[in-house]
């Protein structure tokens, strides 16, 4: 039994059935982010319509975005007026809300260095990120891989995260590189991941992935130690039903409140062309068309995302998440929350970052209607001594748990009694100490009505940074 029992991380985010060994009544539920309103537009001259990959992460005290700044600028029939190229830029924010433009120096734009761009060309793609891995030179510990001319993955280095120098190294060869490119160090795993696209032939004639272009573009994946020496583990697998899904971005990344479980939300690519007569009852259908008939596949292509229901402009490089995500408070209740990005108004006006937010760790839960459901896990070896809930229940639901030995019996005093209420970190109070089940096999028996659970939390074995 031992050698079947899962180790349970310091916490675990219940967002699928993994620790399920029988459920009943109870089933996994994806919520919805709420929109919360713009925070940033792109209104300067160096920016404007086409404006996008934003990418954010926590640096120090606060945050820091990037992204690129570009405008297409068309008259009211779609036609090329004018624009900028893409060019690279640096924004910050205390709190996951307010942003600014930093005045970098680095770039003159127009006769001034008054401005936040960070490279002096234009840059299509480059992704920057922080690297965590404490052996990292401080001279490269921001970093900076763009998918120059799609024959190489180039590294940028940085010592500030404003001043970057090329290095000449090609981390990686044999993708098409076209897209965000993203990475960053895991320190569960102690080594670097790396999603990078490329292009395939369609593994299937038919299906809804409106392929019209005889390729599919996806995500391959690489693992390194020390940032030189990689493995290519291939494509991401998921399974053999799916469908070829066009994923033009990945925006993989490691969960910062449990790194060992992964997310990512790719921006879904679908060619449209072929529905003639669908096309021109979209939104914004003169510009459209124009787009259709100076570019072709930017008025007849459209992305959305893969975990969130958008519903955008229906136009190629809308409601684009943002890579990464902020820890905000939500001003009602004072509780931590998470806020995602997304854009919005892509090739129609200036691009508006939008904020959508979450409870924490709240993109999915194990969910029971009124009528009482139950869960039983997996063995488990459970890491710690003190446990902890996120949870919540409506007035007259409730969250039971009780700890059952290897043979499926309630071990005494390891019983939470009916929980109730609507709590981030509620500390589930056994009468007897949850340290007589550490280092043997058990299971968790969840009884619910009426309730969500979110995560669950053993404090004692948490960083504290994260409790």
């Amino acid at each position: 039994m031992a050698d079947e029992a899962l180790r349970l991380p310091f916490r675990e985010v219940l967002w699928d059935d993994h620790l399920m060994d029988t459920a009943q009544g109870v089933s996994v539920h994806m919520h919805t982010p709420r929109r919360e309103g713009a925070v940033f537009r792109c209104g300067e001259s160096w920016e404007g319509n086409t404006s996008g990959y934003f990418q954010i992460f926590r640096d120090g005290p606060g945050y820091r975005l990037y992204y690129r700044g570009a405008d297409d600028s068309r008259d009211g029939d779609g036609r090329k007026i004018g624009g900028t190229p893409g060019r690279f830029c640096a924004a910050e924010s205390p709190d996951g809300v307010h942003f600014s433009r930093p005045s970098l120096g680095v770039v003159s734009w127009r006769g001034t260095g008054s401005n936040n761009i960070l490279f002096d060309r234009e840059m299509d793609n480059i992704f920057i990120f922080r690297d965590q891995n404490p052996d990292c030179p401080e001279e490269e510990r921001y970093k900076g891989l763009c998918g120059e001319f799609r024959q190489a993955l180039m590294l940028y280095t940085s010592p500030d995260g404003a001043r970057f120098s090329e290095t000449g190294h090609r981390v990686m060869e044999g993708g098409n590189f076209d897209s965000l490119n993203t990475c960053f160090w895991n320190p569960v795993f102690k080594r670097y991941d790396l999603y990078y696209r490329v292009t395939r032939p369609p593994r299937r004639k038919d299906g809804p992935e409106r392929n019209a272009e005889g390729h599919v573009r996806d995500i391959y994946h690489a693992v390194s130690p020390d940032f030189v020496h990689w493995t290519e583990k291939g494509p991401i697998d998921f399974g053999p039903d799916a469908p070829d899904f066009q994923m033009y971005t990945n925006n993989i990344m490691p969960y910062p409140r449990a790194p060992h479980i992964y997310i990512g939300w790719p921006a879904r690519y679908t060619e449209r062309r072929m529905d003639k007569e669908s096309i021109p009852c979209l939104p914004d259908w003169p510009v459209r068309r124009g787009l259709i008939e100076e570019e072709g596949r930017s008025g007849t292509a459209m992305t959305d995302t893969m975990l969130m229901i958008s519903p955008g402009r229906w136009t190629y490089g809308d409601m684009y998440m943002a890579y990464g995500m902020a820890e905000t408070l939500n001003p009602v209740t004072g509780d931590e929350e998470i806020s995602l990005y997304a854009t919005e108004n892509y090739r129609v006006a200036p691009t508006e970052l939008i904020r959508y937010t979450l409870r924490q760790d709240g993109f999915f839960s194990w969910r029971a209607p009124w009528r009482e459901g139950r869960v039983l896990t997996r063995p488990l070896i459970l890491p710690g001594d003190q446990m902890s809930l996120n949870f919540s229940t409506s007035a007259q639901g409730y969250v039971r748990i009780r700890v059952l030995d290897g043979a499926g019996e309630p071990i005494p005093n390891l019983d939470s009694g009916y929980l109730f209420g609507d709590a981030l970190r509620r500390d589930v109070p056994f009468r007897g100490a949850l340290s007589q089940a550490a280092g043997r096999p058990v299971r968790l028996e969840f009884v619910m009505s009426d309730a969500d659970v979110y995560s669950v939390t053993f404090r004692d074995a948490c960083p504290p940074h994260l409790r």
